[in-house]
Order: C-alpha cells, then structure tokens, then sequence
C-alpha cells in the first residue's frame, strides 16, 4: 500500500475519526514516525553486506551512528554480528567482562575477542593492536522517511508489502491515544505491538538455515 492507501484503509476502519477530528496532515507526520517506528521494532531494514571501519592502533571504540547512516543496532542474526580481521567477535557486556577479568580494562592492544554496545557507541575488549585492520558491522537500520503519498513503507522493498497493514494498526493506535478511552488505547496498542513482533519472527525466520560446525582454530 501506498501512503496514501494506508490513510485511506485507516479512514475506512475508523469512520468515526474524520479530518475534522484528526487532519490529513497529521496522518502524514503519524505515516513517517510509523515506518520508522515499525521498521526498526521489526527489525526490517539491514544493511546486507555490512559496514567497514577501518581502525587505528590503540582504537578501542567508535561511534556508530557516525560510522553507519541511520544505524538503529547491530543485527546478530546468523550471518550477521561483528567481525574483526574476518573472524566473528563475540557479543559481551561489562558485567562479562568483569567477571573474567577485574584487569580487562588496562589490557595491552591486540586482537579484540569481543565487544559491547553502550548507546551509539560499540566497545572493544582491548584495542586494536594496528593501523588500517578491518572492524565490519552488520547492522539494523531505521527507514527512510515516508514523505510521499506515493511511496509505500519500509523503503519500498516489495516483498515487505504483506506487512504495510501495521501502519494501519499504528495509525488507530496514535489516533485512539488522542481521542479514545483509556481501554480502546490499550488495545489498538497491543494490536499493534503484538503485529509488529509476529513481523519480526516472520522476517528473522529468513535468516536461519543449517547449522554448520566448525573446528576451533
């Protein structure tokens, strides 16, 4: 559905909210905060070859909304994650980290193992121990903003097209929020919530195949 089509669907499920009670024009606003809103919990743009940061020695962490155009988080689906030099990093937290090492911290450059995310920022468990080695990112991206009656959502990619009904559901949500009861806003959210994580199965389902084992270098 188009932008267009998606208000129109709304308009026809909600007669009771004309544009006297909720403009167009905020329709339009609700439709661009809605695709991005939708697409980063669905987790349905990615960036599908990855991100190369290109490191420096003693680097130890970077700034990924700065490095990755609309980054929203890294995708660690099976393919995905982050890779040091080619080889997969773990993901890790500081808790793990602590509790394997009080020193990490102060650990010599080198070769990082693993890595965490703290807001915008991705962090190594040591610096990097030369110049111009390769950190790639795999990750979730937030949507291009929907700003055309004729454009249809999550970037335009087709086969996403069975999903557009959610901003429907988002819509009636945002509407009902303004002018609803306390109970017809909890349910148009839950509705639209619960849409947005069946999607999210639906599209992370894509990315698993066989397993495969291999030997520990």
């Amino acid at each position: 559905m188009t932008r267009e089509e998606i208000m129109d669907k709304f308009r026809e499920e909600n007669a009771e909210i004309t544009d006297r009670v909720i403009s167009d024009a905020v329709l339009r606003t609700w439709c661009i905060t809605g695709n991005q809103d939708m697409s980063a919990r669905s987790r349905l743009i990615v960036c599908q070859n990855g991100t190369t940061i290109t490191t420096a020695e003693d680097d130890d962490h970077y700034d990924l909304t700065d490095k990755i155009s609309r980054f929203y988080s890294i995708d660690e689906y099976p393919g995905g994650g982050v890779t040091y030099n080619g080889k997969r990093l773990a993901k890790t937290t500081i808790a793990q980290l602590d509790s394997e090492s009080r020193s990490w911290r102060s650990r010599a450059s080198g070769t990082p193992k693993k890595y965490y995310v703290r807001g915008k920022w991705i962090y190594l468990d040591r610096p990097v121990g030369s110049d111009e080695d390769d950190l790639k990112v795999y990750s979730v991206l937030i949507a291009d903003d929907l700003d055309d009656d004729a454009k249809t959502p999550f970037n335009q990619i087709t086969m996403y097209e069975p999903y557009h009904v959610g901003l429907v559901f988002y819509l009636t949500w945002r509407a009902k929020a303004k002018v609803g009861k306390p109970q017809d806003v909890a349910t148009a959210y839950q509705m639209y919530v619960s849409y947005t994580e069946f999607v999210k199965r639906e599209v992370g389902g894509m990315k698993f195949s066989a397993i495969n084992f291999q030997p520990k270098e």
